[in-house]
This record gives structure tokens, sequence and C-alpha cells, in this order.
């Protein structure tokens, strides 16, 4: 049986008359390592192409496979390794790992969010979607470039974006963390509006590989990442938890995991998840993260060994920075990581640890507790659905305070195992705490307070030699504005 994803594609070509349209396709479709490579990666992100015969949906099956790389490739594998979910072991994925990464490997991530395929796109399928009245698939292409840049803007802190993709600006200027994401937080308002608006052309269901242009799904979408947004500033202002638990409570509820956004892949070549095409490709770059390991191993969840693969006759071994052993278990691409997994980028159980969180930092503390063990119960039930029967994952009772906020987080954490949002959870609050089963510190690096854990990502060496804009004395351990204690 085909795929979704290549009978979206079909329907896509089939309505496709124009020569160049068939090529920018192909181009995008052919396998390689993150679904990207070659000279586009090499391009002035503010040079825009001539795209005047290119429709907006065409653009928009263009941006979805480009994001996917931005979400799932380098810039996941890093968060990961940060967060020590996984480890590095090889190359620059050791240097990495041991906070000394080099800046040059942010470069064709952060090219794909602002070139072809990125920003770029996602601007002209916006303008041409408008003057067609296209509305959902103008919001559509909205939610995408919210997600992305404010994701980016949680990864680096200021970044390029009121003057990004336009052909005036060449070198432009730096926003500010927080003009970039409540510019974000208004165009996902903006997006609500116009799926609500609706359109009178045939809905672009064949390419959306999201939701099929299903507005409900969209718009409860657009609340949980609003919700994940003001989140992220609450260590700022307490007030922020009012503000994302309302959106919340608007946000995605399904547990069946059917409102989920997540990527679209399948077992055809071109179409693979990203991890599994990268960790086929390097089998010993990656590894387990000692910290993620210990965590499963000391609460009795059964998540590690759905999670990895066992190393040898040792079972599932994960790494620390600076530990010696390098036979750390492998992601399980044999079993759920396989060619088909589909990363959720924002899902039920996300939602559900927002709604706990803010409850808590509210002074709703048997209403978090509530919704922790609900959550629980749902994640539980549905590793069992995908076929791991004696899936077991713990349960909380009589737990209040500060330990009730460290068991919300921790279990956030093991959720959303690589999930680039990890980072800004512990950013806020502390949790996980970086040790190992012997209580000994997993941090590494050096700071003017001796050992730490990287709070952002080194900009780009592009950007940096060819952008007078961009921020200097460059440095991991920089905070970020929404995190400044």
């Amino acid at each position: 049986m085909e795929s979704k994803f290549s009978i979206s594609i079909k329907l896509v070509i089939m309505k496709m008359k124009n020569t160049a349209i068939l090529i920018l396709l192909t181009s995008l479709f052919i396998s390689c390592e993150d679904f990207l490579s070659g000279p586009l990666l090499d391009q002035n992100p503010n040079e825009v192409d001539d795209v005047s015969v290119v429709s907006p949906e065409a653009l928009l099956v263009g941006s979805q496979v480009t994001m996917y790389g931005v979400m799932e490739g380098y810039l996941n594998r890093a968060v990961s390794m940060v967060m020590q979910q996984m480890s590095g072991l090889q190359t620059d994925y050791y240097r990495d790992y041991n906070c000394e990464p080099i800046d040059i490997n942010t470069n064709g991530r952060w090219t794909a969010m602002y070139g072809t395929g990125g920003l770029i796109d996602m601007n002209t399928t916006q303008r041409v979607a408008n003057e067609q009245e296209k509305f959902i698939l103008l919001a559509i292409s909205q939610m995408w470039e919210a997600l992305i840049f404010s994701t980016a803007a949680d990864l680096w802190g200021k970044i390029p974006y009121s003057q990004a993709a336009n052909s005036e600006f060449s070198q432009p200027k730096f926003d500010s963390q927080e003009e970039v994401h409540f510019a974000i937080l208004n165009l996902i308002d903006e997006a609500v509006e116009n799926f609500e608006k609706g359109q009178v052309f045939a809905l672009p269901t064949a390419y959306d590989f999201s939701f099929g242009a299903n507005t409900e799904k969209w718009i409860a979408a657009a609340h949980t990442l609003k919700s994940r947004i003001y989140l992220n500033w609450a260590e700022t202002n307490n007030e922020y938890y009012q503000l994302a638990l309302q959106e919340a409570e608007l946000g995605i509820t399904d547990m069946s995991g059917q409102g989920d956004w997540k990527a679209l892949h399948s077992a055809a070549i071109a179409e693979r998840s990203v991890w599994f095409q990268f960790i086929l490709s390097n089998t010993d770059y990656m590894g387990a993260g000692k910290l993620l390991v210990d965590m499963l191993e000391r609460d009795n969840d059964s998540r590690s060994s759905i999670y990895f693969l066992n190393s040898s006759s040792d079972g599932i071994v994960g790494v620390s920075p600076g530990d010696s052993v390098q036979n750390a278990s492998m992601l399980n691409i044999t079993g759920h990581f396989g060619m088909n997994w589909s990363p959720e980028f924002l899902s039920w159980y996300e939602n559900n640890f927002i709604l706990a969180e803010c409850h808590f930092n509210l002074g709703n503390q048997d209403q978090a507790l509530t919704i922790l063990n609900e959550t629980l119960n749902g994640i539980e039930q549905r590793w069992r659905s995908l076929g791991y029967a004696n899936a077991t994952i713990p349960r909380y009772d009589d737990i209040s305070n500060n330990d009730l906020l460290e068991a919300i987080m921790n279990e956030k954490y093991k959720a959303l195992f690589l999930n680039i949002q990890t980072w800004s959870d512990w950013r806020r609050t502390g949790y996980p705490t970086f040790t190992d089963s012997q209580n000994n510190s997993t941090e590494c690096g050096s700071t003017s307070n001796g050992v730490g854990v990287p709070r952002r990502l080194l900009y780009p060496e592009k950007e940096k030699s060819s952008n007078p804009n961009c921020p200097t004395g460059d440095d991991i351990y920089d905070r970020v504005e929404n995190d400044p204690f």
C-alpha cells in the first residue's frame, strides 16, 4: 500500500502544469541525510528567487520538507546532546557533547530556515495565498513560520526576523528574543483568524502533510504553540503561567495522538525519518545519554528499551560527557524510531504537562498532580497501543512542593524524547538535574562560575563572517532573555 506521503506527492504533481515546479520538487525529494544538501545551503538567505511561476501549494510542499530537516536534523541532535538524552561519541559529535561545539555546524540549518524552502518561500506562499484568498493555505504557512522561528529564538536568543528574507536588507538586524517571540504570537493569532475565514477554493488537503487542512486540529495546535511560548517566558514573569494555562486549555487534547503536529515519513528512501537516516549512516557517532538512561532505570520506566537498543551483553548503556566508555546503546531504529517514525513537534502530552506546570505555579497543586498522573496513564496506554504491551510508567502519590514540580518536569523530559523544547524546560525550571546514578555531576565545560550546561547554540560561522549585525562574544553559556536567572 502506498504511504499517505507518496499519495500526497502524486496528487501535488498531477496538479502541476509547469516543468519548473516539477524540477523544484524533484530536487527536494532526492534522498540525502537531513533531506538537504548541496548548493541550496550556500545561497544568500536574503536573495529572493524568481518564483512567479510557482504555485503557493508547491511552495508549501517544499517548505514542509525543508523544515523537517530543520526540526529533525542537526539542531535536534545538538539539543539532545545538551540535554544528555543522546551522547556524542565520534568526530564533531564528541566535541558537541563535551561542550566544545564548532560554529560551522549550524551553517546549514540556519540557511535552510531563511533561504529557499525557508522564510523566503514562506513569505511568497503567504503573499500569493492572500492575494488568491486561499486563507487556509496562508494560515498553514504562517503556522510553520511560527514553529520554526519561535524555536530558533529559543535556540539562539537574538535572531534576524523582522528584516530577514527581504531583498532590501542584505545584512538584516538581529531582533531580540522577546521581539521575535511576541511577533510570532501575533502571527499565530493571524493564522487562527485565517483558519476561521476558510476559503471558497478547494482545500489544500493534499498539500498539508500535517492535518490535511483540518482547521480544528490546526487551531488546537496554534493554541498549544502559543502556550509553549508563554510558558518559556514564565521565568521572567509569573503572570505568563496564567496566559500559558489559558492557551493550553484550548490546545491539543486528543489523547489518541490524532491531533498531534507531527512530521510525515514513510519507508520510501527519500521519505525516511531524519534520525533513522542519520543513525543508519553514522552508527557509532551517537548513543544513549547516561542522564536519561539512569532516570528511566531508577523509575523502573520501561521506555529505556523502547528508546534504545541493548549494547551487547551490558543491556542499555548511557554515556556522560567526559566518560571513557564509548559503547553507548544506539537509538532503537529497529523498533519505534525506524524509517517510518514521525516525531511530534507539538503533542497532547506536552500540552498536558504545560497544564500541570501552570497549575502548580498558580497554587493548584492537587490539580497539577491529578493532571500529571492522567498524562502518565495516557502515555502508558499510547505505548501499549503501539505494540509495547508491557510498557510501564511510574505514577506519583502524596507529593507536593518542589518534589511535585520535579516529578512534572522529569516526566516531561522523559516523554519529550528528542524534542527541542526540553532545553527551554530545563533553563526555566532547573529540571532535570544533571547528575548520574551515583549522584555525580554530569555537567561539562568551563564558565566563570566553573562547570556548567550550555544555554544556547553558537551563531553560524557564515553569519558571523558576513553580517556585522551578528552579536559578538559568542558563548554557549550566555543566557538568553527568557532565562535571566
